[in-house]
């Protein structure tokens, strides 16, 4: 029986080759990543803040650019104004008048037959620019063209046809139309914000008219009864579409006739701050990166003093 199992241990070894058992693979340690120095890490952070505060405020920047492009058109403009002889701005605003009393049927000052038509009213220069518009409380400057083309709303306001011309006067009703919800530019973006006693000054020839925002509503495209002209009345109406990004109804600001007064647009031009729109927003994002990024620097330096000290 001995030599049995000693036979069978013989074939054990001889079917395993006469070898030992092999140990198992052990399994290849991992390489560690190696990470990126602090002032990598730092720099990276950097970069993505500014990209993120660079695209935030990409559409203030262009707005204010544009803003800037409109008021040198407005300047040259009304250099041209006052270029212009006594005579001659007379009579354009004779001519703009008389059109305004035909369109509300009453007796003209010239004869029906001496008015311009439409597109030849308040001509004055090669730019077709017939006026400007200045809302002081939300800071807006904008110029009025001729018609309500997309056109022209792509350039600024329009001002709708059929309706009084911006020279006021009893029995005037001027409507100004604008774009709201532009990725790049204001425009009428935070007429909504209006409250009553905001002025709305309208800036032609030489001469500004003062109005007074007195209510607003909102309405379908097809309900324009409040736009006509009211016997007596002097009269101007915001319009510009609404709610953002939907733009199927309309939002009227409407506007009375109001005295001048040169302190009482100061004292608006100071409320300018009271909304918040994208001016404020890009301002505050930078302030908030700006105060991300010092603090990421103060507690790197505290964490770098208390190692120093700890193997000190």
């Amino acid at each position: 029986m001995v030599q049995g199992a000693k036979h069978m241990k013989s074939s054990n070894a001889a079917d395993n080759g006469g070898s030992s058992p092999q140990p198992k693979p052990q399994p290849k340690p991992k390489r560690r990543r190696k990470r990126l120095p602090r002032w990598a890490d730092r720099l990276i952070t950097i970069v993505i803040i500014l990209i993120g505060v660079g695209l935030m405020t990409w559409p203030w920047i262009l707005d204010r650019l544009e803003a800037s492009g409109v008021f040198n058109q407005i300047s040259t403009v009304s250099s041209t104004v006052d270029a212009l002889s006594e005579e001659e701005r007379e009579r354009i605003l004779l001519q703009a008048r008389s059109y305004n009393e035909q369109l509300a049927g009453e007796a003209t000052e010239l004869p029906a037959d001496q008015i311009e038509p439409y597109a030849q009213q308040l001509i004055f220069d090669r730019d077709p620019m017939m006026s400007w518009v200045e809302i002081p409380s939300i800071d807006v400057s904008m110029p009025i063209y001729h018609g309500t083309s997309e056109e022209v709303l792509m350039a600024g306001v329009g001002h709708l046809e059929g309706t009084s011309l911006p020279v006021g006067g009893t029995s005037t009703h001027c409507v100004l139309t604008a774009h709201s919800g532009m990725r790049n530019l204001s425009m009428f973006d935070d007429i909504h914000s209006l409250e009553p006693g905001d002025l709305v000054l309208l800036h032609t020839m030489n001469k500004t008219l003062a109005y007074k925002m007195v209510d607003s509503e909102v309405v379908l495209p097809e309900e324009m009864e409040s736009l006509t002209i009211e016997p007596g009345a002097d009269k101007v109406t915001l319009v510009t579409c609404t709610p953002y990004g939907v733009n199927d109804h309309r939002l009227l600001v409407h506007c009375v006739r109001t005295k001048y007064n040169k302190k009482d647009v100061d004292k608006q031009k100071s409320l300018a701050g009271r909304h918040w729109g994208k001016r404020e927003f890009a301002v505050l994002i930078v302030v908030v990166a700006i105060v991300l990024l010092l603090l990421d620097i103060v507690i790197h330096a505290v964490r770098k003093r208390r190692k120093a000290k700890a193997s000190a």
